[in-house]
């Protein structure tokens, strides 16, 4: 069991991301602007962090260098919608402090997998 947070301005995703997490097992918070995802980090203590792409307040784009540098050792998953964004060097390279990039589109089982492994 770990303790998630999750970050993502698509009500109906997170909504659906933290009841499936919690299904699993696991602790979850959610969270849906980057503004939040922050507080949250500053005054929980948590196993792994999901950061939406594009969110208000500031996606992974903005936060992954700054919880990285703020957090370091946490395990930071970006997740992405925007099937556009995977191909480009700004999420290969832009984002290579983060632990793993998944599309919206992976199964619980998958991102259950992911949490298991980065938590280890």
């Amino acid at each position: 069991m770990a303790k998630i947070l999750i970050a993502d301005d698509d009500r109906d995703y997170l909504s659906a991301f933290c009841t499936g997490m919690e299904a699993m097992g696991h602790i979850v918070d959610g969270v849906r602007t980057g503004k939040d995802a922050k507080v949250f980090l500053r005054t929980g203590t948590y196993d792994i962090v999901f950061l939406d792409v594009v969110m208000p307040g500031g996606g992974a784009i903005s936060l992954v260098h700054e919880v990285a540098s703020e957090f370091p050792g946490l395990p930071i998953v970006v997740i992405s919608g925007r099937t556009e964004l995977f191909d480009t060097p700004v999420f290969r390279e832009g984002l290579r402090m983060a632990s793993a990039r998944l599309r919206k589109t992976a199964t619980l089982q998958q991102i259950h997998k992911v949490v298991v492994s980065s938590i280890v």
